[in-house]
């Protein structure tokens, strides 16, 4: 069975207004409420799920935030994960041409990263569909030594004055499990949200991986773990080997030391030690339906061989320090200086100049070849109009676009859909409802009835507004 999978993003947000100098910058607030302007006045809210059948909406913290669709694919997953990334810079260029048209302009940042300049971090989660039979204690501890060095894959790296980190979310982790998400933040969050038909799903939501720009990356945190869960999921049903017993010692230490060094060696709970790299080796010659298996070996056999500048624009971490030594070896200044604070913000810059060019030094680097990218710009343009195909979002997407095209209120969650303020056989108007507990579902009778009526002439005419009288001759103003 394909497995479901998903991304929220939060995005970093910033905002000037061009009054003399560098201008005016606007509190987080402002700005939030400057960039969902255009979302807000057409469609009454900053919380909107879209034909694409993700979810767009204002997080706390002042943060954009965007949920792909249900993907069953990690094809699909890239494509509609950078989907999200263009609807927000679109969403941005027109609250920008929106403010200069009313004499109020203003220049969004939008940064796809997960530390802000005071140190406050936000998080990109990882959802994934799995049995409501597997333990979730059993499943986290077999899990954790993955996550804990999985960032040696993907992460997206971070400027220090007294070094570098592979990793933004690893210093600010310090849990295994938790159901709180902002105060002791952990690397899988407990809170039993299936997002579908509890008695046979939960979801996974795991919290602890960089947001990426880098698509190889990006593949590489989804795709690796994709790997090790269906493993264990073997393991558990018999049919495949169990995953070695590899607990840390030190949960919150392991993150951090290998944040500072990839090749770090980590004390287990049995007392002897293992190298980072080698915990990865463990999961990977388990996790052999991983669809990034060639990949994965690829970088662990080069950052074992100390030659990681070979993965510079594939491997995040690896461009950005790349990027900062340049950036300081062609300036003279030393690795404490704090333009380079600035050098690694502008890295995850995602908005654009009005002609198309990128502000982000890394959009600039995939711009011109010195970044790998995976997606196809078609498939990503598709994604933002439209859903998966192969999963419950392509139900949701069409009853949004039937109810858009009419004009119908309606309400909508991962999971249901209604319709408001129909006429009814009696002609009286009544609410309509259906549900989507599967995720896996692409057809479904309830969702053809309810499409069936949003397109009857019976409820087009109830819609639509009464033709204005149209005034006599005489009454017509001179011209």
């Amino acid at each position: 069975m394909p497995r479901i999978v998903g991304v929220e993003t939060e995005y970093g947000l910033s905002a000037r207004t061009p009054d003399g100098g560098r201008g005016v910058r606007l509190s987080g607030g402002e700005a939030a409420q400057r960039l969902f302007t255009p979302l807000e006045r057409e469609h009454a809210s900053s919380n909107v799920f879209l034909p694409n059948g993700g979810r767009l909406y204002l997080d706390v913290g002042s943060h954009p935030e965007y949920a792909t669709a249900e993907c069953a694919s990690l094809d699909d997953l890239l494509a509609h994960e950078r989907a999200g990334d263009e609807l927000l810079v679109r969403l941005a260029q027109r609250a920008e041409a929106e403010g200069a048209a009313s004499g109020q302009p203003v220049r969004f940042r939008l940064l796809k990263n997960n530390v802000d300049a005071h140190g406050n971090s936000y998080g990109c989660h990882e959802n994934y569909c799995i049995g409501r039979g597997l333990d979730l204690p059993g499943l986290a501890a077999a899990l954790t030594p993955f996550l804990v060095t999985r960032q040696v894959l993907c992460g997206s790296g971070h400027w220090r004055p007294d070094g570098f980190a592979i990793s933004q979310r690893a210093e600010v982790l310090h849990d295994e499990l938790s159901s709180l998400t902002t105060r002791t933040r952990p690397l899988i969050n407990t809170r039993d949200e299936p997002l579908a038909d509890p008695s046979r799903f939960r979801r996974l939501h795991v919290i602890s991986g960089d947001s990426n720009l880098s698509e190889p990356s990006a593949a590489l945190k989804v795709g690796s773990l994709l790997g090790v869960l269906d493993a264990l999921e073997a393991a558990a049903t018999g049919a495949g080997p169990a995953l070695p017993d590899l607990a840390l010692a030190d949960v919150a230490g392991s993150l951090r030391a290998v944040a500072h060094d990839p090749r770090a060696v980590l004390r287990l709970a049995s007392g002897r030690t293992i190298g980072a790299l080698d915990v990865q080796r463990e999961y990977l010659a388990v996790a052999g339906s991983s669809p990034v298996s060639s990949r994965w070996a690829r970088v662990l056999d080069l950052l074992e061989a100390g030659r990681e500048d070979e993965l510079d624009g594939e491997v995040e971490w690896v461009a950005k320090r790349s990027l900062l030594r340049r950036y300081a070896d062609t300036r003279g200044i030393g690795w404490d200086d704090r333009r380079l604070a600035q050098v690694d913000l502008a890295f995850h810059e995602i908005t654009r100049d009005d002609d198309g060019t990128p502000r982000g030094l890394f959009r600039l680097l995939e711009s011109r070849g010195a970044a790998v990218r995976i997606t196809d710009p078609e498939a990503v343009a598709r994604a933002t109009e439209r859903p998966p195909s192969d999963t419950r979002a392509v139900l949701r997407g069409r009853l949004i676009a039937a109810a858009r095209a009419i004009g119908v209120r309606y309400s909508v969650d991962w999971t249901q859909f209604t319709a408001h303020d129909l006429p009814d056989d009696a002609g009286e108007q009544a609410d309509r409802e259906v549900r989507l507990p599967d995720p896996l579902a692409v057809a479904d009778q309830a969702v053809d009835d309810l499409l069936a009526v949003l397109g009857s002439t019976t409820v087009r005419e109830c819609l639509s507004p009464p033709p204005r009288p149209q005034p006599s001759p005489s009454a017509l103003p001179p011209c």
